[in-house]
């Protein structure tokens, strides 16, 4: 059986991303992976377009184990996040709901509808070790170095 797994959709590189301590704290335990954004700008394409690309990716995704939680930061992760959804149909949507952006109305709305969980980011990292817990999702230190 695969092990299962929180996907953590980055919004940007770790590095750069304000959570960036929290998410670190995360990615200690063993069932936790963070994916880096895309180089393709998805949120420049046609929704079709952009639906089409993000599940090409999420087929080329090597992860250890199989998603039981995919949480996005930001309304546009919207599309690699529902294709892994649809690769993994038993895994529930996180939503770190970021500031309001009315050019994401929609996408925002539709993250909000699907998601298990809807809250600030910044809570939504702060419970995710009780829900990990629920879902199965080690939460044990991993053996190697974190990423």
């Amino acid at each position: 059986m695969d092990q299962p797994l929180l996907v953590l959709l980055l919004p940007e590189r770790l590095e750069r991303f304000h959570l960036e301590q929290p998410v670190r704290g995360l990615l200690r335990a063993q069932g936790v992976v963070a994916v880096d954004p895309s180089r393709m700008p998805l949120g420049r394409m046609a929704p079709t377009m952009a639906a089409r690309v993000a599940m090409g990716q999420a087929r080329r995704m090597k992860l250890p184990g199989a998603p039981r939680a995919v949480a996005v930061f930001h309304p546009m992760q919207m599309y690699l996040a529902g294709a892994l959804l649809a690769r993994n149909p038993g895994a529930e949507l996180w939503y770190g709901r970021p500031d309001e952006d009315p050019a994401l109305v929609e996408l925002d709305q539709a993250a909000t509808e699907r998601a298990a969980i809807t809250r600030s980011a910044e809570e939504l990292l702060e419970i995710a070790p009780l829900r990990m817990a629920e879902l199965g999702i080690v939460s044990g230190p991993r053996s190697g170095p974190v990423a």
